[in-house]
């Protein structure tokens, strides 16, 4: 390997080509995206955050995102499930399809541990949005009405589940953003609650499966926002060595290294990791 201290890192290899970003259209808004590949900065900043909600989210996809002709996007405007859709969009680019998970059968007599495993583009395409009858447009733009309700609403965005959740009370802090006047009646306001949740359904869902050993019925809790997050999060806690190890032979300078693609960092990290195998 040529040695290379004290090049600048973002001089070297850039006639390989970045990886692809991904497109995709967001399942509410119906908006094309493009999300580009990680850097060390984005992994810095999921490494380092202090929770995994829907402000990280928020702050990643920024990053992250963009509409498909390039132009920016107002992630926090955005309905959550159309957050949440993007965050899965990231992990199927990232680590695939599939998602795997270990479970125990709940029967009593049983108790087989169980190899749960589902398609996120499955899961997506079962949480599909969908209008249902007598919802119509309000005067508002992006709210809506129910047939023979004045009570209008809009679907939670990013921001206002990232501000609920700083509420002491954060369901009542979602209504009193997104249901117009906030004193609903008891009737229409299940109504509206059943026409947001067809028109942006939650992505935190209960999946059900069978035990092949008894037949049992098992439930797995799905939360697409902390399973994205939390997987993105713990594969980018390797940047701090990865960081350390190209700082310490190429003399890099922090902002260097973290401005470089995920994949080139790693390309370069396995080929001292090869060479310092030879030499011992």
């Amino acid at each position: 390997m040529t040695d290379c201290n004290g090049t600048n890192p973002v001089d070297l290899g850039l006639a390989v080509a970045a990886r692809a970003g991904h497109s995709c259209r967001l399942p509410v808004s119906g908006i094309d995206i493009r999300l580009r590949p990680f850097s060390g900065r984005d992994d810095l900043l999921l490494a380092e955050a202090s929770s995994l909600g829907m402000a990280l989210a928020i702050a990643l996809l920024e990053s992250l995102g963009a509409r498909s002709d390039g132009s920016p996007l107002d992630w926090a405007a955005l309905p959550g499930t159309d957050i949440d859709a993007a965050l899965l969009q990231i992990r199927r680019a990232v680590f695939g399809d599939l998602v795997s998970a270990d479970a125990v059968c709940p029967a009593q007599a049983c108790g087989q541990r169980i190899d749960l495993r589902f398609s996120l583009g499955e899961f997506l395409a079962h949480h599909a949005p969908r209008r249902l009858r007598g919802v119509e447009p309000a005067e508002v733009e992006g709210w809506f009405r129910c047939a023979g309700s004045s009570a209008m609403f809009r679907p939670p965005t990013g921001g206002d589940i990232a501000a609920a959740a700083d509420s002491t009370d954060p369901e009542r802090e979602l209504l009193r953003r997104c249901v117009r006047p906030a004193d609903v009646p008891a009737r229409a306001l299940r109504r509206i609650l059943r026409a947001v949740e067809a028109m942006a359904p939650s992505l935190a869902d209960e999946l059900q499966g069978e035990c092949a050993e008894c037949g049992a019925a098992v439930g797995l809790y799905f939360d697409a926002r902390r399973f994205a997050l939390r997987e993105l999060r713990d594969q980018a806690a390797f940047v701090y060595g990865d960081t350390h190890l190209l700082a310490s032979h190429y003399h890099w300078a922090e902002a260097d290294i973290l401005a470089l693609p995920r994949n080139r960092r790693i390309h370069y990290v396995e080929m001292l990791v090869d060479d310092r195998r030879e030499v011992a």
